[in-house]
């Protein structure tokens, strides 16, 4: 008989189990009771479309608010990517970068280690001054004001206040002061903000978080510009407090599209909901600017403006045939002695200034509109008394003075090569009479010069010339450039079209949008006008700004170059100066604007130095140095054509087989090629400087029954040899210098030689 060994459960515990999962069972009926309830009678709570909810998403939400609202229905902003900025070769100019907010947690700080502060209120000092060291070693550059007592105080002032402490502060526009991640790791890394504990199982030192919790890291997207400030200023910014350039411009493509995600504040707590709109990243943009000839112009613009001690400065290169703008510099004076400069305002753009002599291109082409023959008339140069016509008809006599020589009389091209104030007005005024001042400024107009032009960094301004009609001063000094105000980059825009062969081309920035994987939209050339003036008044223009540096009295001869041969005008201007109500004789205001090459012009260039005690020629000899920067940098020397180089004689060549001999000496730049035979081979015998060469023929001779091929190039002897029934073999490089035939293998050995 088998017994039971069972433990018997004793009633007590039997009545405790029962109560037990009664109890279990009752609050499993109320979860689900409350489930339900939630679920058919609270669900518009949940989804926060109760009228018990107050949506803040919605205008005027305030009035809505009741005694017993208890819940919101509130959004947080989903940032999209903003899109990044690149060059006309897809490098960035403009990227996203991380930097960080860094703040201290005082009162976290206080609050978990407060019975230790409460025995001994100094407990941490010594950690807090090596942590008040290492921020000074790490952050001196950027913050040279803060020292070790400053973090000191810092980080023991807000312990005892029991406050939370923003330390460093992004701030997007200064990028000397940005925190990166490798400073937060630095922070991170500090040994002694860390605790040594043992594992209790191993025994093992286990480093344990302890003060560094209280550092707090707070991400924020900033832009960065990797090459400094290269073309900062156009690139531009977009701040709350700071707008301009392309960032500024094209803000709406690259800033994509905010998204949005809704949540319930429910009861002090945060319940998501399933709204969600995902926001849209922003489209890139792809310049026009190049970055070598961009690299150029600042740099030499900068050594330029140093050099000077000028106040400011700025540079424009644009591409002739497309209007495209391939580099631009704005820099101004940062530091006393000179030493610095920084990209400061949009001077290319919107600088109020006169432009000077660079505006005689202008009258220039309104003379030779009105008067086609330009060799017959002479005008005085120097000084020389104006007799203008008042409205009553009476004469008043003006006399005006470039320099105190005796004033004499040259054709108009020497008034341009000189520069001369006094010859350009008697030009005009011969043209369009001494009360003609409407039909000149009529003829400015029809050249586009008097109309805004809209860009891609905004509307660039007209020359701003007020109506003179009856003041023969405004009159005068408009012929040349002074009493008004013109956008530096207007000046060019007309030059541009000269070295266009008249074209006058809008300026080109932005090239085409981008998205991660498709081009979104493209920016084509855009044509103003079509000419600015005549061909036969073009063509005259350019041979006027040719001799500004290749006539024997232009103001730019010092600087001509076989190298590097470029066409343009000078200009030199006094500055007006508010204060006194007078122009100011000590300091100037310089600038060049050209093209080159001179013969087929691929760049059109502008350089305007500002506040400088010296004349034009500082400005040309920049614009000369940055057009040898561009042509080295672009290889442009190198891939000329041979014809427009500078000729020089062939010497004695290798045999050229016949059929490719014309086509060969043709790619050489050699027009006429004088031979008459049928032979296979020929050899240039004599050429001359008329670029015609006289070929000599060459018959294959027999040697020991085969072709005579020395003095061939490799490839043509052994072509040679096998049409002979031969095998080859080759030793060495270049020419055939011996050929040595075996009969047994009937195979020829040619020995090669440079």
């Amino acid at each position: 008989m088998r017994t039971n060994n069972k433990p018997e459960v004793a009633p007590t515990t039997l009545r405790r189990m029962s109560v037990v999962y009664l109890l279990v069972v009752l609050l499993g009926i109320a979860c689900l009771v409350k489930i339900l309830y939630l679920s058919i009678f609270e669900s518009a709570v949940a989804s926060g479309t109760s009228e018990k909810c107050v949506d803040k998403t919605e205008p005027g939400w305030e009035d809505k608010v009741k005694d017993d609202t208890y819940c919101y229905v509130c959004e947080n902003t989903l940032r999209p990517v903003r899109g990044e900025i690149y060059d006309d070769h897809g490098r960035v100019l403009v990227a996203n970068f991380t930097v960080f907010e860094v703040a201290f947690d005082g009162k976290g700080f206080a609050k978990q280690y407060a019975d230790t502060l409460q025995k001994n209120p100094k407990a941490y000092d010594e950690i807090f001054r090596q942590l008040a060291d290492d921020f000074q070693a790490q952050f001196k550059d950027r913050f040279p004001k803060y020292n070790a007592d400053y973090y000191y105080q810092f980080f023991i002032g807000n312990i005892q206040k029991k406050r939370y402490a923003t330390l460093f502060p992004v701030k997007e526009w200064d990028e000397r002061m940005w925190v990166t991640g490798v400073d937060t790791a630095f922070i991170k890394n500090r040994p002694y903000l860390y605790k040594n504990v043992k594992d209790e199982k191993s025994g093992d030192s286990l480093r344990k978080r302890s003060m560094y919790t209280h550092f707090n890291f707070v991400p924020a997207n900033v832009r960065i510009n990797p090459y400094g400030e290269m073309a900062k200023r156009t690139l531009g910014v977009e701040t709350p407090d700071r707008k301009y350039g392309l960032e500024h411009e094209m803000n709406d493509i690259l800033a994509g599209v905010e998204g949005s995600k809704k949540y319930l504040e429910l009861n002090h707590a945060k319940v998501p909901l399933r709204e969600r709109m995902d926001p849209s990243d922003g489209y890139n943009i792809h310049t026009t600017i190049k970055l070598e000839i961009q690299h150029a112009v600042h740099n030499e613009l900068s050594r330029k403006l140093s050099e000077l001690n000028a106040e400011w400065g700025c540079a424009i290169v644009m591409e002739t045939a497309t209007g495209e703008i391939k580099a631009i510099s704005n820099l101004r004076r940062a530091a006393a002695d000179a030493s610095y400069y920084t990209e400061s305002m949009e001077y290319a753009l919107n600088a109020k200034v006169e432009p000077g002599s660079t505006f005689k291109l202008a009258s220039l082409l309104a003379y030779l509109e009105k008067v086609p023959n330009d060799t017959v008339g002479r005008y005085p140069i120097y000084n020389h008394t104006f007799d203008y016509p008042t409205k009553s008809g009476q004469i008043k006599h003006y006399t005006k003075v470039d320099y105190k020589y005796t004033s004499i009389e040259v054709p108009p091209i020497e008034v341009f090569q000189r520069s001369s104030n006094v010859g350009m007005a008697s030009m005009i005024f011969d043209a369009y009479g001494k009360r003609g001042f409407p039909q000149y400024l009529a003829q400015l107009k029809k050249m586009g010069l008097l109309d805004t032009i809209h860009s891609q960094l905004g509307d660039l301004l007209p020359a701003r010339i007020r109506d003179g009609s009856n003041d023969f001063n405004t009159y005068y000094a408009t012929c040349f450039g002074a009493g008004f105000n013109i956008p530096i980059i207007r000046t060019l825009i007309y030059y541009n079209a000269i070295a266009n062969n008249g074209k006058m081309m809008a300026p080109l920035f932005v090239r085409y949008v981008t998205n991660t994987y498709d081009t979104i939209q493209r920016f084509e050339p855009e044509v103003l006008m079509d000419s600015i003036a005549s061909a036969s008044t073009v063509k005259k223009a350019q041979h006027y700004l040719e001799q500004v540096v290749w006539g024997d009295n232009g103001t730019a001869r010092r600087f001509r170059d076989e190298n590097c041969m470029f066409a343009g005008k000078t200009g030199t201007r006094d500055i007006w100066d508010e204060s006194i109500h007078d122009y100011r004789k000590d300091i100037n205001a310089v600038s060049f604007c050209g093209y080159f090459p001179m013969d087929k012009p691929q760049y059109t260039v502008i350089v305007y130095i500002y506040g400088v005690p010296h004349h034009s020629t500082v400005a040309a000899d920049a614009f000369a140095k940055i057009a040898r920067s561009i042509m080295n940098s672009s290889n442009y020397s190198a891939t000329r054509k041979a014809s427009d180089s500078p000729f020089t004689p062939l010497g004695r060549t290798a045999p050229i087989r016949r059929q490719y001999f014309n086509t060969l000496m043709a790619g050489l730049g050699y027009d006429t090629v004088q031979y008459d035979t049928d032979v296979p081979y020929l050899r240039v015998d004599q050429t001359d400087t008329n670029r015609h060469v006289t070929a000599r023929s060459l018959p294959l001779n027999q040697y020991q029954k085969m072709p005579d091929v020395r003095g061939m190039l490799a490839s043509d002897a052994v072509a040679e040899v096998i049409r002979a029934g031969y095998k080859v073999r080759i030793s060495g490089k270049g020419r055939v210098k011996t050929q040595v035939l075996d009969d047994k293998t009937h195979t020829v050995k040619l020995y090669l030689d440079p």
